[in-house]
């Protein structure tokens, strides 16, 4: 299930926007997301919401494709993803410094 949302997302962003830089953003959010979901399930104390937290929200993508794909086919989504990343960073790094 998890992953046909973030399919749909993933396709409504690329639709919607048609630009690669918008897609690689999206993947950010989506991941950083995650890691702030996962954080605050780790942390806040309350069992209820970590619990809901760890059940429904992934820790992170590469847990979402780790669910639906392995051997060489998840190796090859992994290095795809860590792709989309150095791409977000070099956009990033360009955006900061162009700023000055």
């Amino acid at each position: 299930m998890d992953l046909i949302i973030l399919l749909v997302l993933i396709a409504v962003v690329i639709i919607v926007f048609r630009d690669t830089k918008c897609f690689v953003y999206f993947l950010g959010i989506i991941e950083i997301f995650f890691h702030v979901m996962t954080y605050i399930a780790g942390h806040i104390g309350v069992a209820e919401i970590s619990n809901f937290i760890y059940k429904y929200i992934p820790s992170s993508i590469l847990v979402i494709i780790g669910r639906y794909a392995n051997g060489l086919f998840y190796d090859i989504l992994a290095w795809l993803f860590v792709f989309c990343f150095l791409v977000l960073d070099y956009h990033l790094i360009k955006y900061f410094f162009k700023r000055k």
